[in-house]
């Protein structure tokens, strides 16, 4: 790349190179993917050639293999030093090198709710024969709910061990693979119950039918959604930490007995795992992709991530894959206290192990309600009811440290009330006393008694996940942890406190909560579809449980949730099973630049399955608006012959950029300036012999058409309430040329993918105004999201001290929902945070087009430095580097110096034609299309 610069060039600001430390790839080989060869004599040949190849690059590499495929995708998880990496990529065995991002762990109600019970009822399918793959941590097959006994059994028929137990996902942990795939974590053995687990009786032996009658309440854990599906523990995991091996699991899911015959692949495989922010080009997304190509359903959690936008998480934001999100149903089992012989339900704290039993009177304090400061008057063995403020924002101090001091006055325990109907998280308490959180039932049961100082209350471990709760306002909400996403959501299902099996247990269950436990219940569906409809593609199958997703999901005000959170809407058990006309398709339109008007459109192709005619009547049901923006769906009446299928077409118009306005999806919390996108979204609803819905996503935003001439601006911008064109002026520091793409004679300073090239420098400058200093970074191509997988950072110089300052998405503590971003400035010597100022300059409030773009100003109040001119580089910050890059930058710029000199008004200031422009400047249009934001005079 050809960097110049624009102010005094010195010496770079970049730390010296690191000692080399290992990291974690794939390679990707050009040997030939088994899968695709035609026999299995062919299929070995290529595996022989793979493994050829991967000697050589383990071999040239000096690094140590962490995994090989070779029937979905020819490559080796590596783990090496960066230093190698250049040479290994210049192989002509390699066809790409890529950054693995490591993943991470991400119901007898439910299936009521569902109605998945009424599929085991009414059509008798239960999975008999379907393969399901559970890549997770492992399957404890000894319990219960799979039957007991050795591995192999009737219900866990087969998978492997590709991590050991001590694997953690670091790299310079190996794993140790053996042929036993048993769970010491607990996650997979919850999420493989959910899925297919037969059902445990009252007495802890395994329930064995009949399910056409079952009585779901006599159970002491219910079956899954596919109860006789049959159950692979692919074990990716060890006890603890990430994982780098879900390619290696879903390579192995395309031929079990790995003897070339690929008949033998599993029928659904279930990925209760992943990395938020996602991007669409993650390795195993590749794999994902050729398991669907070749008939594989891949169901996957879209992630724990809340309520940011574009959290989402990979695998699951693969568009192959369904990914589901969470919400709730109304039953839970919890926790346990007894007072006057009742028990009464609310959690534990987590962080006391073991056993314990007490009885002791129960006291309120007379000041210092809440605990948060020390307990002056002694409690001696009694328990101490301490005020619980339900908002994070204003909490005084959290559960550990109210309970440190409650057990250094002398307290045997804690008990804390909610005024919420639900428990908004999990309470932490310390490692000494049990402290135990009331639901808002039993808070205001309980309180006349503490009042009167009469309340007694019995605690024990023994009361644990043991009372059946019951709350029907929360039933189909989201969970608010369950992560946003643009388009890739398909469905929701009930994921929130899911009771299933308990792994080192014989026969007990236990509940957990996230996409993990609501993924499985989704492949649990679809596994009853594939033995219902064997010869539907996966696509079919796919749309079979969009099209027909009827629960209505809300928020907890009751407001309806967009696709954007719950995709089509909640799974309906009968209702995909029943289907036999499809809408296959996708309608979501993305982000949209408005300039002038705007006319296009999707098509969502009709497919009767059945023997008989079908009419339908196509149209639009919005459930987020935007001004200027309309969905016209046509033809009014469709009419499908047996067999047949017809096109639908959906057409996004909007009217032009002055009528748009940033309305927010009225779920969002807009709380300390939040970040928000302007949504238009709703559902594609086919009605009359069938009813069917598709998921319909448009981000429209106006871009203006503003220039510099000479030495005044020109052109048209935007003045429509939020949206209003802003400009930044810089002092240009240095330019760079595009990066090339990386390939096989290209391994360094090249872009590996689509999410690289939003980390490949166009321009970098720096302004002042009195009381801030910025920092401006402009870009070849839009960023896949800005503070998560696109993260600018400077590193400059002042007064003899050195700081750095990086984009970063910020949550309040304790939250999920707030979307505050952030210009992070630390010192570099102590890593210590000096100022926090909101990128562009301003908060959510003001909108400069943070999302989508690729120009962004990093702002530093001048009062958190030295003073004295400044000396700084810019680079870009991405998990997708290029091979032999020795570093996490996609790109970087030559080091600059700038003197405050002449300070501006304001960072981002409203622009209108005719204002000036000095000579040397480098000038953002905020918003401006994209390629034309940026620009220097």
């Amino acid at each position: 790349m050809n960097l110049v610069a624009a102010a005094l060039l010195v010496g770079t600001l970049l730390t010296p190179p690191a000692p080399p430390e290992p990291v974690t790839v794939f390679v990707e080989l050009t040997s030939t993917a088994a899968v695709d060869t035609g026999t299995a004599p062919q299929a070995r040949s290529a595996r022989s050639t793979t493994s050829e190849h991967v000697s050589r690059v383990v071999s040239r590499s000096g690094g140590r293999e962490v995994a090989r495929t070779t029937n979905a995708v020819p490559g080796v998880v590596l783990a090496a030093d960066r230093s190698r990496l250049a040479a290994l990529s210049r192989m002509p065995e390699v066809r790409a090198v890529h950054r693995m991002v490591p993943k991470q762990l991400t119901n007898s109600h439910a299936v009521r709710l569902t109605r998945t019970s009424e599929v085991w009822k009414s059509l008798g399918r239960l999975g008999d024969g379907v393969r399901i793959g559970v890549v997770d941590t492992g399957i404890d097959y000894r319990h219960a709910d799979f039957g007991g006994g050795t591995f192999p059994n009737a219900k866990v028929v087969g998978g492997y061990d590709f991590a050991g137990d001590a694997y953690t996902g670091k790299p310079g942990v190996l794993p140790e693979p053996d042929a036993d795939p048993v769970d010491c974590n607990g996650h997979g053995t919850h999420v493989a119950g959910t899925a297919a687990g037969y059902g445990v009786n009252a007495d802890g032996t395994t329930y064995g039918g009949p399910y056409s009658s079952i009585d779901l309440d006599s159970l002491k854990i219910g079956p899954g959604t596919a109860p006789r599906a049959l159950l692979y523990a692919l074990k990716v995991f060890g006890c603890k930490g990430g994982t780098n091996l879900t390619a290696k699991a879903l390579d192995w899911a395309l031929d079990p007995n790995g003897d070339g015959d690929f008949s033998d692949k599993l029928d659904v495989v279930n990925l209760s795992l992943g990395s938020d922010f996602g991007a669409a080009d993650d390795p195993d997304s590749l794999f994902v992709r050729k398991l669907v190509q070749h008939g594989v359903v891949v169901v996957a959690a879209a992630g724990n991530g809340g309520d940011f936008y574009d959290v989402a998480g990979s695998p699951a934001n693969t568009p192959e894959a369904i990914s589901v999100a969470n919400s709730r149903d109304s039953f839970s089992m919890l926790d346990g206290l007894e007072v006057g012989g009742k028990r009464l339900p609310g959690q534990y704290s987590q962080n006391l192990k073991g056993e314990f039993d007490l009885t002791a009177p129960v006291v309120r304090l007379a000041s210092n309600v809440d605990g948060c400061q020390p307990i002056p008057e002694p409690l001696n063995g009694k328990v101490v009811w301490l005020e619980w403020d339900d908002s994070d924002a204003t909490r005084a101090c959290g559960t550990g440290a109210r309970t440190d001091n409650a057990w250094k006055a002398g307290a045997a325990g804690v008990l804390l009330p909610t005024s919420l109907p639900v428990f908004a998280a999990a309470i932490a308490g310390n490692a000494h006393i049990p402290a135990f959180q009331m639901t808002a039932a039993a808070s205001r049961e309980l309180r006349p008694a503490l009042e009167a100082g009469t309340l007694t209350a019995h605690l024990t471990s023994e009361m644990k996940v043991a009372v059946p709760f019951v709350e029907p306002s929360i039933e189909d909400t989201i969970t608010p942890s369950s992560s946003r996403s643009r388009s890739s959501i398909a469905v929701a299902a009930p994921g929130d406190t899911v009771f299933s099996a308990a792994s080192g247990t014989a026969s007990d269950g236990v509940s957990m909560g996230g996409t993990s436990m609501a993924a499985p219940h989704v492949a649990g569906i679809a596994a009853l579809l594939r033995e219902a409809r064997p010869e539907w593609t996966v696509e079919e199958v796919k749309a079979a449980l969009v099209n027909t997703a009827s629960g209505v999901v809300r928020s907890a005000s009751g407001v309806r949730e967009a696709p954007m959170r719950v995709g089509a809407g909640r799974v309906d058990g009968p209702a995909a099973l029943s289907t036999d006309v499809l809408a296959l398709g996708d309608a979501s339109f993305g982000t949209v630049e408005v300039g002038d008007q705007v006319v296009t459109s999707r098509t969502i192709r009709l497919v009767n399955k059945s023997s008989r005619l079908v009419t339908l009547k196509p149209r639009y049901e919005p459930i987020t608006t935007v001004p200027g923006v309309s969905f016209q769906v046509g033809p009014p009446l469709v009419v499908l012959p047996p067999g047949g299928s017809a096109p639908v077409p959906v057409q996004l118009r909007i009217s032009g950029p002055a009528a748009l306005r940033k309305t927010p999806d009225p779920t969002v919390s807009l709380e300390e300036g939040r970040q928000f996108l302007a949504e238009a979204s709703g559902l594609l609803t086919f009605t009359g012999d069938r009813t069917l819905r598709v998921p319909v996503h448009a981000a429209p935003k106006p871009v203006s058409r503003l220039t510099v001439s000479g030495s005044r601006v020109t052109g048209r911008g935007l003045d429509q309430e939020d949206y209003r064109s802003r400009m930044t002026v810089l002092e240009l520091g240095a330019r760079s040329d595009p990066l090339p793409d990386c390939g096989p004679d290209v391994r360094s300073d090249c872009a590996v993918n689509r999410t690289a090239r939003g980390g490949d420098l166009r321009y970098v400058g720096a302004t002042a105004t009195d009381s801030l200093l910025a920092f401006g970074v402009a870009t070849w191509s839009t960023w896949a999201n800005l503070g998560g997988n696109t993260r600018p950072e400077v590193r400059f110089s002042v007064g003899g001290q050195k700081f750095v300052t990086t984009a970063v998405k910020r949550a309040k503590g304790g939250d999920v929902s707030a979307d505050v971003w952030l210009a992070r400035t630390k010192a570099e010597d102590s890593d210590e945070v000096v100022d926090e100022q909101p990128l562009n300059g301003f908060d959510g409030t003001t909108d400069t087009n943070l999302f989508d773009s690729d120009v962004v100003v990093l702002p530093v109040a001048r009062s958190a430095l030295p003073a004295g001119p400044v000396t700084y580089t810019a680079g870009v910050l991405s998990r997708y580097t290029a091979p032999d890059d020795p570093d996490d930058l996609v790109d970087v710029a030559q080091t600059a110096v700038f003197d405050y000199g002449t300070t501006v008004p304001s960072l981002s200031t409203v622009v209108r034609p005719g204002d000036p422009v000095p000579p040397g400047s480098l000038v953002f249009f905020h918003h401006n299309a994209t390629g034309d934001r940026a620009l220097t005079r």
